[in-house]
């Protein structure tokens, strides 16, 4: 399908602004990524409306971040833009156009999913480089209202200086869709971990997915997993607790050397997700962008 296509170039993207790598190929692959939409002329309008902000917000980034280096030091994963960057920080006026269509393409999808903070994200990063300090702050706050644990959220209203409210004592799901989010941890080196998160519409291919990036741990000795990958599984449903497996503690402690299997025996993978996550969707859980 166009829009899983659409998807998995987008996923391609992150990764590479993550990395720090290849960052030269994301023009092309965005391009590549709208085009699959122009196409998707059958597809869920949700996921077409929500995919074009994420372009356009990896447009701005691209913009900021690589192209032209107008970035004062911020982080797109972990705060917000500084308020009316395009003027403090980019004096030749090479991101306003940009910005201005990241905030078009966020208002235009903004109630596509009214439960996902990902498009309001999109538009108080916009909204905030632009100098809209009110329309950064009701966007930010949209996304809170969406997801009270959005940490990003949160820490983007205090750099605007308006006031946040703590998260509830207890996490439910706030959509209206079930999937399972497989969520990595992987060590990068001696004091830092890359965080990933992949979803999936059933739980059977989430287990697929976790058995495979078990075995691409190598050569490893079971003591030595613990301390270089961490795994957990959480399972969304509308309205009710999120449930999380934590996975590399169900890994039998013999043999020392791999192969490793997981024990599954207490995971409910025969059960359904229903409604299911509909395809083409990424999702934002707590800061994190999964695909």
């Amino acid at each position: 399908m166009n829009v899983e296509r659409a998807l998995d170039l987008l996923a391609q993207c992150a990764y590479r602004f993550w990395d720090d790598h290849g960052t030269d190929e994301i023009g092309a692959l965005l391009a590549e990524a709208r085009a699959c939409y122009d196409a998707a002329e059958h597809a869920e309008h949700a996921a077409v409306a929500i995919g074009r902000s994420l372009i356009a917000a990896f447009e701005m980034r691209l913009c900021t971040d690589v192209e032209n280096q107008v970035n004062s030091g911020w982080d797109y994963d972990l705060e917000g833009p500084p308020l009316n960057g395009v003027e403090d920080d980019d004096w030749d006026d090479v991101s306003r156009s940009v910005a201005e269509c990241a905030a078009e393409a966020a208002r235009a999808a903004l109630n596509a999913d009214p439960e996902d903070p990902l498009v309001p994200i999109h538009l108080g990063h916009a909204l905030a480089w632009l100098g809209d300090r009110d329309g950064a702050v009701a966007a930010y706050r949209e996304a809170l209202r969406r997801d009270p644990f959005d940490e990003q959220a949160d820490t983007c209203l205090k750099m605007l200086e308006a006031e946040t409210s703590p998260p509830p004592a207890l996490e439910t799901s706030p959509r209206s869709y079930a999937f399972a989010l497989l969520r990595e941890e992987a060590r990068i080196s001696n004091s830092e971990w890359i965080d990933i998160g992949h979803v999936f519409r059933t739980l059977a291919a989430a287990q697929d997915a976790a058995e495979a990036r078990l075995r691409e741990t190598g050569d490893l000795t079971r003591e030595d997993l613990d301390g270089y990958i961490k795994l957990e599984l959480d399972v969304h449903r509308p309205g009710r607790p999120v449930v999380t497996f934590e996975l590399i503690g169900r890994i039998p402690p013999e043999p020392n050397e791999g192969p490793f299997r997981f024990d599954w025996s207490d995971v409910p993978l025969d059960e359904p997700l229903e409604p299911s996550l509909p395809p083409g969707r990424p999702v934002r859980i707590k800061n994190l962008l999964c695909f």
